[in-house]
């Protein structure tokens, strides 16, 4: 039956993605490996794909994982949501909801603003370092994924037999076999959001279903209680590249807006989990600058 389904858009497609990647390999396979050594030193120019030249030449290893990285870590802005998942991923689907908990919570907006502020002012463009150095911004990060995994579910098989702790027995306190090759689901969305894997609510540590990035000052989740990225050898690849995706949309954004503004505030956001968590509903959110600010990047902005 496999060679009924048609695959023409599918390989149109994939000569697209191949036509605008393979000149990259072809640029770094033109390299020696001394000339790759003397990249790894300088400060710019470095990429990812000279790492993967000096460690293989094989055009299809450099192809294949470069892809992957590029699918694992892609953005497209889409702070206005459609309703076609075709239309999202796994960045701009997090990005998305970001604006939506910020749009609800003024008080996180006027922390997170005044971090960037301190560290950048209102232009200077955020180096990676400065992303990774402002805490609160990536608590803020960290307490959207916990709360929206962009990957809501997911599946592994098993290598060999095997056993999960759990899940067996007439109260489900006993161990479940598990044979090799047998799929296994779990959901991210649905464990992350277990009141039985939180601290008891207090004044430092909101209710778990809150909005509360300060929550991550004084607490770590244990080991494999927050997987947004999955975890083990197959964590995800493109783990630092969307992280540092989203830190920086947040940071430029909050250099320009000072408020961020839900048009629908009383509307609870319902979620839509297909391949990507995403909002089910258009989400209108509204940016306003800082006002008595020069603004000539704004000419061009509608709000």
């Amino acid at each position: 039956m496999n060679v009924l389904v048609p695959r023409r858009r599918f390989r149109r497609n994939i000569t697209v993605i191949d036509d605008f990647v393979n000149p990259y390999i072809e640029q770094a396979l033109r390299l020696s490996p001394e000339e790759l050594e003397k990249k790894t030193k300088a400060d710019e120019g470095y990429t990812f794909l000279h790492a993967l030249a000096s460690f293989t030449r094989d055009r299809k290893v450099l192809r294949d994982q470069l892809i992957a990285v590029l699918l694992a870590g892609r953005v497209s802005l889409l702070f206005r949501v459609e309703d076609r998942a075709d239309e999202q991923d796994t960045t701009a689907a997090t990005l998305s909801w970001t604006f939506y908990e910020l749009s609800r919570h003024p008080e996180v907006v006027l922390k997170l603003r005044r971090e960037i502020l301190e560290r950048l002012g209102r232009d200077r463009t955020p180096t990676y370092e400065d992303l990774k150095s402002m805490r609160y911004l990536q608590h803020t990060i960290s307490e959207t994924l916990r709360l929206y995994p962009a990957v809501p579910f997911n599946v592994r098989l098993a290598l060999h037999d095997t056993t999960l702790p759990r899940g067996g027995g007439p109260d489900g306190s006993l161990p479940v076999g598990i044979l090799k090759d047998t799929p296994i689901g779990y959901s991210a969305l649905t464990m992350q959001r277990r009141d039985d894997l939180y601290p008891p609510p207090s004044a430092r540590f909101a209710p778990h279903l809150e909005f509360s990035p300060d929550r991550w000052d004084g607490w770590t989740p244990k080991s494999w209680q927050y997987v947004p990225f999955n975890g083990g050898p197959r964590i995800c690849i493109g783990q630092q590249f969307a992280l540092t995706e989203m830190g920086y949309t947040i940071v430029r954004m909050l250099q320009r807006f000072e408020r961020v503004e839900a048009r629908e505030p009383g509307l609870d956001m319902p979620r839509r989990a297909d391949i990507v968590l995403q909002p089910a509903l258009p989400l209108n959110v509204a940016f306003y600058p800082e006002e008595g600010v020069d603004k000539p990047w704004a000419e061009n902005i509608v709000y």
